[in-house]
């Protein structure tokens, strides 16, 4: 990867293909340094990222998208809800640590939870997050009681 870092989902893809981890951690530096400035933001996630024809990494981008849209209240981009994202039978657990497993079942975010995917409480946090912005959970999307 170059020294840019990607300003798009859409890139992230382009940049790091099935290697996207390191691209997307960037990406997300690059997104939340445009906190509080929503079209910005919104226009970070709407171009629809390439198949990367890895269910699980196409489903975890899609999550990411969705999960981006829904924690800053920006509109959920269509390309999100494709069904080539939708995730898997299996679950994933990200950490994969089976000690971890109750906690990332109670915690995961909806976007990451609906595709099967668990996750911490907060699984995009970068450095970079916004400090003054609280934890969020849409309405109506609420996790299972604790």
């Amino acid at each position: 990867m170059s020294g840019i870092r990607p300003r798009s989902l859409a890139e992230v893809v382009d940049v790091g293909g099935a290697e996207y981890a390191l691209p997307l951690d960037e990406f997300l530096d690059e997104f939340y340094t445009e906190y509080p400035d929503r079209d910005a933001m919104q226009a970070m996630i709407s171009a629809s990222p390439a198949y990367l024809g890895n269910e699980f990494a196409d489903s975890y981008i899609g999550a990411v998208g969705e999960h981006l849209a829904l924690r800053w209240d920006l509109e959920v981009p269509d390309w999100t809800c494709d069904a080539r994202r939708s995730g898997g039978r299996t679950p994933r657990f990200v950490p994969d640590m089976p000690s971890l497993r109750p906690i990332l079942l109670v915690e995961a975010p909806y976007a990451f939870r609906r595709r099967n995917i668990f996750t911490g409480e907060e699984p995009l946090q970068r450095a970079r997050w916004p400090r003054e912005v609280a934890v969020y959970e849409p309405a109506g999307l609420s996790r299972s009681p604790r």
